[in-house]
């Protein structure tokens, strides 16, 4: 049986509707590249178009101010607790910051700079009280000290905090001041 051309002009326009409307309600519900949440991402990995030699190996970076969570391994731990060894008095109320290496729930992130040298990586132990170490880049890690999570938070970048799932509530302020006092 053939279709009178009314008939089909109607049904491809339907087709064509339907088809618009399903490209807008993707267009909606999906976040665009800028809006995409980088710190549940993976991390990126070389173009498979691309592929990488020996001797040609190009880190692919973040954008500067991208805050990545990241896993603490023993070695990392380690060079904590010395960190905070070779400050800490041991018999003062900041004694307990030797026992990363051991213990504590750790929040471990990075914020990207523009370059390696500029990166800096952030270390929350929460043991008794929390404890705050920062390392930029490739150098030591340096002991920021102790604070009373009740009263204070230690001065992380807030899109760090958010990284981490918020567990230090909005952070202390936008530009990662804190208004505590702590004891090195």
């Amino acid at each position: 049986m053939r279709r009178s051309p009314a008939v089909l002009l109607a049904t491809m326009g339907c087709v064509i509707a339907l088809a618009v409307l399903l490209l807008l309600t993707l267009q909606l519900l999906m976040p665009s590249r800028d809006q995409a949440d980088l710190s549940t991402a993976a991390a990126p990995s070389p173009s498979d178009s691309q592929p990488a030699t020996f001797e040609q190996v190009e880190e692919v970076r973040f954008p500067p101010g991208t805050a990545l969570p990241l896993t603490v391994d023993q070695e990392t731990r380690d060079q904590l607790s010395a960190a905070a060894r070779a400050v800490v008095d041991p018999s003062g109320p900041a004694k307990r910051a030797v026992e990363v290496a051991t213990g504590g729930v750790i929040y471990f992130g990075e914020i990207y700079g523009k370059t390696p040298d500029t990166d800096v990586y952030y270390v929350l132990a929460s043991i008794d009280r929390l404890y705050f170490w920062k390392q930029q880049g490739n150098g030591p890690w340096v002991y920021q000290g102790d604070y009373d999570a009740t009263s204070c938070t230690p001065p992380i970048p807030r899109a760090l905090n958010a990284a981490w799932g918020a567990p230090f509530g909005g952070g202390p302020t936008p530009n990662a001041l804190s208004m505590c006092t702590q004891s090195p």
